[in-house]
């Protein structure tokens, strides 16, 4: 299981996030327009990433 720490990490250094919102146009509180996660990313349904970057990115970050 994925841990919120592990998904805000993987969405701080992953080279593919997109804040959902900034697509969308929908604006939303400043605290959560601020907040990166996997989770508040467009690639992220379904719980995965559908361009295949968490795991990249997780192990990347368990290298350094």
């Amino acid at each position: 299981m994925v841990s919120k720490m592990q998904l805000h990490s993987v969405g701080e250094m992953c080279p593919g996030y997109l804040a959902a919102h900034n697509v969308s146009g929908m604006s939303s509180a400043k605290a959560s327009e601020d907040y990166v996660s996997c989770e508040t990313c467009v690639h992220w349904e379904d719980n995965r990433c559908n361009i295949d970057l968490f795991d990249k990115v997780l192990t990347s970050l368990d290298q350094t």
